[in-house]
């Protein structure tokens, strides 16, 4: 699935070998890295920031380039979101980048366009500070402003779409980056399509698959009874998060619990009980996040999600089956088409937002 092979030993594991042509070729045709053999340690300049989708695979990437003997710097945003997650990888360098997503309303464009240039001049300083041999964008607005910068500084460039629709970011730089990479069947208009790869989702390596039975005594659950998460990527789903509390009673007296991921907006964690067919209590757990994502879908034996790239990529990983419910508002709808490609390939089922009435039976 998205590009995933299995490995001899039986995990699933993102193939980087397309990644590696870009560090080992496509440097040599801009000159900005020096050619193959040569002792300086390689450096690379990763633009990951703004939502756990993006940031999640470019640690993944620096993950397999530090394994390989590079160094990473990765660009990230001042998120809330940001902040939490890089805690667990302080063998990387960071930086913070100003930025903000496009609107077209004029106070928003206005801040949009700010930050943009905010953001240009930030990548350009670090381009020059560090002196990396490569840019590489998650997409998201981080990646426009490193990507122009990289260009800019005569740097091979590279960008990764993981949604079956490509972002803007990814329209906008694929008329001058070095790479740009793919899933699968998706198509885009660039003068440079030559440089079109096809690639699948980078996947963090501690997102493995773990004793069930473990896993759920570790978060606190009974591993005697089916455990139901749900969650709405890093930014939450307020939607899920209802239907959670509201369909926790009927959940519980068939003996169901409920890990539920509310999001970093929501404050304070919490529990709830109520009591199955036979009297005995049962358990939901609300928390703002998760620091062990691979811990979590572990245990679960069904996930109810929003459909980012990135969260399909760990379903698949940890082999949990998933009731997928897009965000209705997402931008160019890529939430709808993610799981669609995802359901076809027998990976989950799709509930629209607006029949949320009917996941209960699902």
């Amino acid at each position: 699935l998205w590009g995933i092979e299995p490995s001899d030993h039986g995990d699933l594991r993102c193939d980087t070998s397309q990644y590696q042509s870009l560090m080992e070729s496509s440097s040599v045709e801009r000159g900005g890295a020096k050619t193959k053999g040569d002792p300086r340690v390689r450096k690379a300049l990763i633009a990951c920031g703004g939502t756990g989708g993006h940031l999640s695979p470019g640690i993944a990437l620096a993950e397999e380039l530090n394994a390989r003997g590079w160094k990473c710097e990765l660009l990230i945003s001042n998120k809330q979101v940001d902040s939490r997650l890089v805690k667990k990888y302080s063998k990387f360098d960071y930086a913070r980048v100003p930025g903000s997503g496009f609107s077209l309303s004029p106070i928003q464009f206005m801040k949009f366009t700010y930050n943009l240039t905010a953001g240009l001049m930030k990548c350009v300083k670090e381009i020059r500070r560090t002196k990396p041999d490569v840019v590489v964008g998650f997409g998201g607005f981080l990646s426009s402003s490193a990507l122009f910068a990289g260009h800019l500084c005569q740097l091979p460039v590279a960008i990764h779409e993981a949604n079956r629709i490509p972002g803007r970011a990814t329209r906008f730089t694929s008329w001058f980056v070095n790479r740009l990479y793919l899933p699968r069947g998706v198509k885009i208009k660039s003068k440079r399509s030559s440089r079109i790869r096809y690639v699948g989702m980078p996947v963090r390596r501690e997102i493995s698959l773990r004793s069930k039975s473990t896993a759920k005594e570790s978060l606190g659950f009974d591993p005697n009874k089916k455990l139901l998460m749900v969650m709405g990527g890093s930014q939450g789903a307020r939607a899920l998060t209802e239907w959670a509390r509201d369909n926790f009673e009927a959940l519980a007296k068939r003996g169901i619990q409920v890990y539920c991921l509310t999001g970093m907006a929501v404050e304070g964690d919490s529990e709830i009980k109520a009591p199955d067919n036979d009297g005995e209590d049962v358990k939901a757990m609300f928390h703002r996040f998760s620091d062990d994502m691979s811990l979590a879908l572990s245990a679960a034996d069904l996930v109810v999600s929003r459909s980012g790239a990135g969260s399909i990529s760990e379903f698949a990983r940890c082999r949990v089956p998933s009731i997928l419910v897009p965000f209705p508002f997402a931008a160019d709808n890529h939430q709808y088409c993610n799981p669609r490609y995802f359901e076809m390939q027998g990976g989950g089922t799709v509930v629209e937002q607006s029949k949320l009435d009917e996941l209960f039976g699902e």
